[in-house]
């Protein structure tokens, strides 16, 4: 015989308005959330709905679709590229060097040397993988 374990976990949510609120309650049973529910409570007055997992789930994603027609998407982007914008662009451009002053200069002198010891030619046999 087995024994199943419960354990409930029940978050409750106080509105603005201290008779409103919202409580959410989660169900497990040995190990397994089986059993979600949500009460809406107002004075005297109470809604309470139970749903299983692939409910629950569902009423999330209809949530979460509602909450992008109320904020919207683009103002969570908007906002995040606001603070990408850097206000000191200049002091940046002033530590780039400029590619005129010397970044990539070579020295003739150790080029031509380096040219005139490079008479070797390549054996394939040392560097052809296949």
């Amino acid at each position: 015989m087995e024994i199943e374990k419960t354990r409930e976990t029940s978050w409750k949510i106080q509105l603005k308005n201290k008779n409103d609120n919202i409580e959410i309650t989660s169900v497990e049973i040995s190990g397994e959330v089986r059993i979600i529910k949500l009460a809406l409570l107002n004075n005297d007055k109470t809604v309470k709905v139970e749903m299983n997992k692939e409910e629950f789930f569902n009423f999330l994603s209809l949530i979460s679709a509602f909450k992008d027609v109320v904020i919207g998407e683009e103002s969570l982007t908007i906002e995040e590229e606001l603070d990408l914008i850097d206000d000191h662009p200049r002091e940046i451009q002033e530590e780039i060097p400029k590619l005129d002053d010397n970044l990539y200069q070579l020295h003739s002198g150790t080029a031509e040397k380096n040219l005139e010891n490079d008479d070797e030619e390549l054996n394939p046999e040392e560097w052809d993988p296949w």
